[in-house]
């Protein structure tokens, strides 16, 4: 299976995580992975970065913007919005659920709590994205 070069962007406050996703996510030198712990840093970021990400995983429990806020940003922004976002959260919460598929999002993940499924799933994550989906061409110049 031949995995493509891929940007991933993850927006997640909590530091574990974050690193975690990072190891799982950085399998090889055509993977880059920017990590971002701020909600208001990483719509700025999604805003004024000329290269776009090609996939997002963002947490819903960043501030001082929300995940949520970011990705109803992201949707409304023709420049990001065909850019895939994996909303993965600790929230086991219905709403949260429904409300980030009504904002757009292509995925939800409840983040295992157990570290080895939590690396098998961001993994598979990779794989699936980065090797298996179709992405969205970049407009021209990115």
């Amino acid at each position: 299976m031949h995995v493509r070069p891929i940007r991933f962007l993850v927006v997640e406050s909590n530091p574990a995580d974050a690193y975690l996703l990072l190891e799982a996510l950085k399998q090889d030198e055509h993977t880059e992975v920017t990590v971002i712990d701020d909600g208001q840093k990483a719509l700025a970021f999604l805003l004024e970065e000329p290269r776009s990400p090609d996939l997002i995983f963002l947490d819903l429990n960043v501030t001082p913007v929300t995940g949520l806020e970011i990705l109803a940003q992201v949707r409304s922004n023709p420049r990001l919005q065909c850019i895939p976002v994996v909303v993965i959260s600790g929230s086991r919460n219905g709403g949260d659920v429904r409300r980030a598929y009504q904002l757009g999002a292509n995925c939800f993940i409840t983040k295992p709590t157990n570290l080895d499924q939590f690396l098998r799933c961001m993994k598979a994550c990779h794989e699936f994205w980065a090797a298996i989906v179709t992405l969205p061409s970049k407009p021209t110049g990115e």
